[in-house]
């Protein structure tokens, strides 16, 4: 089964981006949307920002961003 983009998923799972009304991970209402760097969730730009702070700190520990992008989590940085 293919979701209107053509990619491939999952039976009775789509990909529904532009049709949530509200931040995965905050659950604010989303008057702009991104995807996460990190996981699959559709988050606020306000959450955007948290992951950039949390990339930031990531560099300054010597860990690469790139590494995570798309790793299902958020990373913890110690």
């Amino acid at each position: 089964m293919r979701d209107k983009w053509g990619r491939p998923v999952e039976s009775g799972e789509s990909w529904d981006f532009f049709e949530k009304s509200y931040c995965d991970r905050c659950r604010k209402k989303l008057d702009g949307r991104i995807m996460s760097w990190f996981t699959d969730e559709t988050i606020c730009l306000d959450c955007s920002r948290k992951e950039d702070l949390l990339k930031r700190e990531m560099r300054k520990r010597g860990m690469n961003p790139s590494d995570y992008e798309g790793c299902g989590y958020l990373p913890e940085v110690k």
